[in-house]
């Protein structure tokens, strides 16, 4: 074997078998969107604006003097003067005696008179009928008394009164625009507030509501008759509750149910209530309908207080006092138009409010009614929502299957009871039937349910394991723009998605978009977690560190935040930072806060001890950390024991950590025990160790050291090709292990012990480009010298040689480096300094090896120099060189040197000395041409002859000596 150094490969990278601590993590489930309860079919009920009414009492009308005495004569009822019978119609109105009045003035109208006493006849009968509430025959005195004179004070008062008339018969259009005309004109002023209150009741019944609203205020601002100002407040409160203020509006009620009995009293009453409850008080709405029905247990507008009293009970989820309104809404709701809505009113009540125990029942008395179909398949959805609040979850299906066939139902309706039904099948993991579902969701349902749909399409393909799928779910989810909780978490899951499916950077991505949206979110520091463990993996320790540092910089105290202290550690030590892992595994908190991860932290710091060269401390805490659970731990003793070169130890816990754990440990533990037997020399024992853990891909971890050792054995077996090519594989696929300048190193040795130059050449030559600073570089100088010399790069090796002559004063190679420095000068042709070197070595380490070599040197210089005779005692000292190739070139020197003096029998002898020395040599081959020479020249043809012809059949002879030996022979007379 050649005598190149043996490498001692090193101990298996315990950093590289320290993974992050991934947290027991997957994907948290996506929250299923609330869905909002599909829309009833049966439209709800809206208070209808109340039929115009006012009290006549309020309205004025002509002045009227007294009565005079004895208003009632015989010249009137006797001789039918009708002056006289104006009069006294007049009087018995003053005294409330309406149907004499009444038959007074109609005496006038058919007996015929002056023009202005029918005139005013006509207008008091108008008045009169008015007030005894028959208003067939009003209109027509009133239009002729305002055909004789509208702008009079007759025809004024009369104009006022026709456009009352006109709006309490419904003709809200002419009654407005009577009122509207006559406030343009000079009006009495007695007149104006009852006009402009008239004009607003018109505005209120043509639905004109904010004009009605501002007539209202601008009337209640004057000054007005109390009675006035109440019915006024009245009617401006219903309008204000219409234009979407209730709470103004209860407050105007209050002002007219305050003033006591009047005529809209029980319609002000159930008002305030309505509009209470609409204003958010329902407690008060609920007195106020009680107040009502008490005290007008008859009023005309009960079903209405009684369907509002239901709606204020359910707001206060008294819902068994709902339940016992509707019997008595449904007896004074003749036409059944309020009663059903009620109904479903409750019942969507008990779902909302998740009031399953009082829904059974309901339900099944609503199913068991006759109901149009769009109806029952409402009353199913809300009742497979109650069971399934209640846990009823085959009940509940069944309920939303019927809703969902058919057309009966609304398609929001259709769609809800879809929807519940893929969720329920994921609740249940029927995965495949979710999905199926859900997709059809998503392509039939209207917008507001793609988000649920999309969540559910998301949830089964990410529980089928079919990740594409369950991506595009999660997109379109968010796509559709659920709720910021629900899109978070869609984001959360794309990403998880995206990991499962094999693209860890594009689920990195989703993350970094989920903690930018959700800064503030709770599980913001674990998915930061997340995200370093997969960078660190991916090969970016350095994103993964600036991770690590983001969540302990922000979220150290919490569990994530210990976690990435530990996490920050094991990175450390993976790039060589024992000291910077020292300081996150020495936190008090890191410690004490990862009970359960303990055991990894004694490993890590163990790991950092060992680096830092305190090994007695790191095996006190790998020996804890194997009582804690970790098999890592063995791996890490054995570390300790080959460290310290006690490989027995070793031996046995490489082979325990391989035992006990598998993957990445196992095979660190079987590169332990590879490394072991290469160190002691077994290499058999090493080889099958080695076999398995090459025959698959190359692990980082353990590829290099193995390589380097069958690099190592090939060039042992002067394999060299084979060696350089394995040296050369761990430096191009392995070039930051520890082991690819350790290979270059012994190969360059190996190559340089057995004479194979190029080999040792590109091996230092590589070795001194990349790793400039390894040890072995130091080490194998001179050989990376002499591979220089003898492969013609001798101006190269100088620098080098000098460098080390210069501060190498003592170091025991110095012979050498002299040796070749002088050798070097030699080939470059500085003969001087060649010679004064050669005489160093010499005469100061006459005993060293290689002084020889020198005493050769300078005998071969001193003759090309043409000093024989110096030179001669030289060459002959030099034949007792103990290298056969430096003895033989000796030989031939001298054989040389006595052809040129003139001595051709002592040149043919040392010639053939040249020859016996190193046969196969071309020393020798050369030493044969010049022996026949000298012979030739002695006139011993015959033995010339022979040696000729010996060169001439040389094994490997140089042609042009071949050629040489040939024109001898000729030169003899041979052919």
């Amino acid at each position: 074997a050649p005598p190149g150094r043996r490498p001692l490969l090193p101990p298996p990278d315990l950093a590289a078998t320290l993974r992050p601590v991934a947290p027991p993590l997957d994907k948290p489930p996506v929250p299923v969107p609330a869905l909002a309860l599909p829309p009833s079919p049966v439209v709800m009920p809206v208070l209808p604006p109340r039929e115009v009414l006012s009290d006549p009492g309020l309205r004025p009308a002509v002045p009227m003097p007294p009565a005079r005495a004895l208003a009632c004569n015989p010249l009137g009822s006797v001789f039918g003067v009708a002056s006289e019978q104006l009069e006294c119609g007049r009087a018995r109105y003053q005294k409330g005696e309406l149907e004499g009045a009444l038959a007074a003035f109609q005496s006038v109208i058919s007996g015929g008179a002056d023009r202005a006493v029918l005139r005013e006849a006509r207008y008091w009968a108008a008045e009169t009928l008015l007030s005894l509430g028959r208003r067939d025959s009003v209109a027509s005195h009133l239009d002729v008394v305002i055909k004789e004179n509208p702008r009079d004070e007759l025809g004024l008062y009369a104009t006022h009164t026709q456009a009352w008339v006109l709006l309490e018969r419904g003709e809200a259009q002419r009654a407005f625009d009577l009122f509207q005309g006559f406030l343009r004109g000079s009006v009495p002023p007695d007149l104006v507030p009852t006009a402009r209150h008239g004009r607003a009741l018109a505005l209120y019944a043509l639905k004109r509501y904010p004009e009605a609203r501002d007539e209202w205020v601008a009337l209640l601002n004057g000054s007005l008759p109390r009675p006035l100002a109440a019915e006024a407040s009245y009617w401006l409160g219903d309008t204000l509750g219409r234009l979407g203020d209730p709470a103004g509006a209860a407050q105007r009620l209050q002002v007219f149910t305050a003033a006591g009995p009047q005529l809209l009293i029980e319609s002000g009453l159930m008002r305030l209530g309505w509009w209470r409850r609409e204003a958010g008080q329902p407690l008060e709405a609920v007195k106020q309908y009680r107040g009502l029905l008490a005290a007008y247990p008859r009023t005309k507008e009960e079903a209405w207080a009684r369907f509002g009293l239901i709606r204020a009970l359910l707001d206060l989820d008294d819902v068994p006092a709902a339940r016992d309104e509707i019997a008595k809404l449904q007896a004074a709701d003749r036409g059944g138009t309020l009663t059903r809505p009620a109904r479903l009113l409750i019942a969507r009540h008990l779902v909302e409010k998740k009031l399953t125990a009082d829904a059974d029942a309901l339900f099944t008395d609503l199913l068991g009614q006759n109901l149009e179909p769009s109806a029952r398949a409402y009353v199913l959805v809300l009742s497979g929502e109650s069971l399934r609040q209640a846990g009823q979850t085959q009940e509940a299906r069944d309920r939303f299957v019927a809703a969902s066939q058919g057309q009966a139902g609304s398609a929001e309706v259709r769609a809800f009871a879809a929807a519940r039904l893929a969720q329920i099948e994921l609740d249940a993991r029927e995965m495949e039937r979710a999905r199926t579902l859900a997709e059809r969701l998503l392509v039939e349902a209207p917008p507001a349910y793609r988000p649920i749909a999309a969540v559910i399409a998301g949830e089964a393909s990410y529980g089928l394991r079919q990740y594409d799928k369950a991506a595009d779910a999660y997109r379109r989810a968010l796509a559709e723009r659920p709720d910021p909780a629900v899109a978070a978490s869609a984001q959360l899951a794309l990403g998880w998605a995206e990991l499962r499916r094999g693209r860890p950077d594009a689920a990195r991505a989703e993350w970094d978009r989920f903690v930018a949206a959700t800064p503030d979110d709770a599980r913001v520091p674990a998915v930061l977690l997340l995200s370093a463990e997969q960078l660190a993996r991916a090969g970016d320790p350095a994103g993964a560190r600036a991770l690590l540092d983001r969540i302990v910089s922000r979220h150290g105290e919490s569990e994530p935040g210990r976690i990435a202290r530990l996490n920050r550690a094991i990175l450390a030590l993976r790039a060589g930072d024992a000291a910077g892992a020292l300081r996150d595994l020495d936190d008090p908190g890191v410690r004490s806060g990862l009970s359960s991860y303990l055991g990894r932290v004694r490993v890590a710091r163990g790991t950092a001890l060992l680096q830092t060269g305190r090994a007695a401390e790191a095996r006190t805490e790998f020996r804890a950390a194997v009582l804690d659970g970790e098999d890592v731990a063995r791996l890490g003793l054995g570390v300790v024991a080959f460290t310290a070169r006690q490989w027995d130890e070793a031996t046995r816990e490489f082979a325990a950590a391989r035992d006990a754990g598998a993957g990445s440990l196992a095979a660190a533990a079987e590169y332990g025990l590879a490394a072991v037997a290469f160190n002691q020399g077994k290499s058999d024992e090493f080889r099958r160790f080695a076999a398995p853990l090459l025959s698959g891909p190359a692990d980082p971890a353990t590829a290099p050291g193995l390589l380097t050792g069958l690099a190592y054995l090939a060039g042992e077996e002067r394999k060299w090709p084979e060696a350089r090519e394995l040296t050369l594989r761990v430096v191009k696929d392995h070039g930051r292990s520890p082991a690819a300048p350790l290979a270059l190193g012994a190969l360059g040795a190996g190559a340089a012990a057995d004479g194979q130059w190029p080999i040792a050449r590109e091996a230092y030559t590589t070795l001194a480009t990349r790793y400039p600073d390894h040890p072995a570089l130091e080490a194998g100088t001179l050989d990376h010298a002499e591979a220089l010399i003898r492969t013609g790069a001798a101006p190269e090796a100088q620098p080098r040689l000098r460098a080390f002559v210069d501060r190498r004063t003592g170091d025991p190679r110095l012979p050498r480096a002299l040796l070749l420095l002088a050798q070097a000068y030699e080939a470059g042709g500085q003969k001087d300094k060649a010679l004064e070197l050669y005489a160093r070595v010499r005469q100061d380490y006459p005993d060293a090896a290689g002084t020889q070599t020198a005493v050769f040197g300078q005998g071969r210089l001193l003759q090309s120099e043409g000093q024989w005779d110096a030179a001669r005692p030289l060459l002959q000292k030099a034949l007792d060189a103990d290298d056969t190739s430096t003895a033989a070139e000796a030989a031939f020197r001298l054989g040389e040197g006595y052809r040129a003096a003139g001595q051709p029998a002592e040149a043919v002898q040392a010639y053939m000395t040249a020859a016996y020395m190193a046969p196969d040599s071309a020393w020798s081959r050369r030493a044969l041409l010049g022996a026949g020479q000298a012979l030739a020249s002695l006139k011993q043809n015959d033995s010339a002859v022979i040696v000729y012809k010996k060169l001439v059949a040389a094994k490997g002879v140089e042609p042009e000596l071949a050629e040489a030996a040939r024109k001898e022979l000729r030169t003899l007379g041979v052919n």
